[in-house]
C-alpha cells in the first residue's frame, strides 16, 4: 500500500476514494465525540465543557494525517506539479479550493518526472 509513499503518482479515483472514506470516518468520530461529551456532562446546558470525547478523532487524524499528505503529494505529481505545493492546502479557505481544483484536474498525459501514468488512466 501507499500509505506513506511520497513518490509516484495517484490518479483522481484514488484521491477521491481516500478523501471520501477519510472524511466520513472523521465525521462519525466527531459525532461520537459530541455524544460522549454530552453524556459525560449530563446533557445539560454546560454540556460542551468536556473534550475527552474528541480523543478518538484526534487519534484517527494523527494516524492517517500523514497518509493524506502523501496521497496529496502523489496527486500533485500526477498533475505534473511539485509536491511542495501541498503546503497551501493547509491555509483554511485557500486550501479547500486548492484541494478541489487538484482533485478535479486531469492526469498529465504520458510519463513525467515522477513516473509513468497510473494504472487505469487512459491516455
Amino acid at each position: 500500500m501507499n500509505y506513506f509513499n511520497f513518490d509516484g503518482r495517484a490518479r483522481r479515483k484514488e484521491f477521491w476514494a481516500f478523501w471520501l472514506c477519510f472524511n466520513v470516518v472523521l465525521a462519525a468520530l466527531l459525532g461520537f465525540g459530541i455524544l460522549v461529551n454530552l453524556a459525560i456532562n449530563g446533557f445539560g446546558i454546560n454540556a460542551g465543557k468536556s473534550s475527552i470525547g474528541y480523543l478518538p478523532a484526534l487519534i484517527f487524524m494523527a494516524a492517517f494525517g500523514l497518509s493524506w499528505i502523501a496521497l496529496t503529494v502523489r496527486r500533485l505529481h500526477d498533475v505534473g506539479l511539485s509536491g511542495w505545493l501541498v503546503l497551501p492546502c493547509f491555509i483554511p479557505i485557500i486550501g479547500g479550493v486548492a484541494l478541489l481544483v487538484l482533485g478535479l484536474a486531469p492526469s498529465q498525459v504520458g510519463e513525467n518526472t515522477w513516473g509513468p501514468v497510473p494504472a487505469g488512466v487512459e491516455v
